[in-house]
């Protein structure tokens, strides 16, 4: 009986384990400066840095758990810039624990966002083994693309102005922007996307006015929901907006129309910019 039984427990699987994988990687800013050995010369961030943290090629995000926490304490996704800042969570890098959903336990998608100015890097595949250094390209006259993400329910639902934490420089031209629906909201539920109202220049509808979250994917920009600042036929800027001094830099969201109780529409801001110095 005890030979038959070592013999079943040899042939019988275990149970999967959970692979729990640490991943940490410093954040770098790349302004165009290069040393006179032809290398990029990149600045270290450390404060004002929020990421999200993504299955690979899914939207869906991971669960995470502070950095080498055998206690598996949680840690909210999206990163917030407090806790990467934090000496006790992230300790100014871009760190975490998962039990990654790809198949060979080892690799995430990144979003990372420099809350000041906006600049934004897509991390695919983000490897916990090599990967242990996140550059931003914030090259002025270089068109640059970025993103934020946005939920309408945990904003406080109408007409709740929500700062996305995104401050622009001055000097920064908004030539365009979008919104990707991820979670749809099909009761009437709108979005407007701007500069936070209280400021100088400021517009909450500015970029886009009363864009329909009935849709998955990209909504079509139409005339109706471009917003004033991007709109040619009112803005003195022909190719977008420009940051000027003393003018409002926040960026905002707003849940235009629906039922707040009932709205879940959530995904992601998009857009376009350059500094011209």
């Amino acid at each position: 009986m005890i030979i038959l039984f070592v013999a079943l427990a040899l042939v019988i699987p275990a149970p999967a384990q959970a692979e729990f994988r640490d991943f940490w990687a410093y954040v770098y800013t790349w302004d165009g400066s290069m040393g006179a050995d032809g290398r990029a010369i990149l600045t270290r961030v450390t404060s004002g840095i929020t990421f999200k943290v993504l299955q690979t090629g899914s939207d869906s995000s991971e669960t995470l758990y502070y950095y080498g926490s055998d206690a598996l304490t949680s840690l909210t996704n999206p990163v917030t810039t407090t806790s990467f800042a934090s000496d006790t969570i992230c300790k100014d890098m871009v760190r975490f624990r998962t039990d990654p959903t790809d198949t060979n336990d080892d690799r995430v998608d990144l979003m990372v966002i420099n809350t000041d100015g906006g600049g934004y890097v897509f991390f695919e595949d983000f490897n916990y083994q090599n990967d242990h250094a996140i550059v931003i390209d914030e090259r002025p006259g270089i068109v640059h693309n970025s993103a934020i993400w946005f939920a309408v329910v945990s904003s406080g639902g109408i007409a709740t102005e929500v700062d996305t934490g995104i401050v622009f420089k001055y000097d920064t031209v908004i030539q365009a922007v979008t919104a990707e629906v991820v979670t749809v909201e099909a009761s009437s539920c709108t979005l407007n996307v701007g500069l936070k109202a209280a400021g100088t220049g400021g517009d909450v509808d500015g970029f886009i006015a009363a864009m329909s979250m009935a849709t998955a994917g990209f909504p079509d920009n139409t005339i109706t929901t471009v917003g004033d600042l991007l709109d040619d036929g009112t803005d003195v800027d022909p190719f977008g907006h420009t940051i000027r001094s003393a003018n409002e830099q926040d960026l905002v969201y707003q849940q235009a129309a629906g039922t707040a109780a009932a709205n879940t529409a959530a995904g992601y801001i998009h857009w376009t910019w350059f500094r011209t110095r």
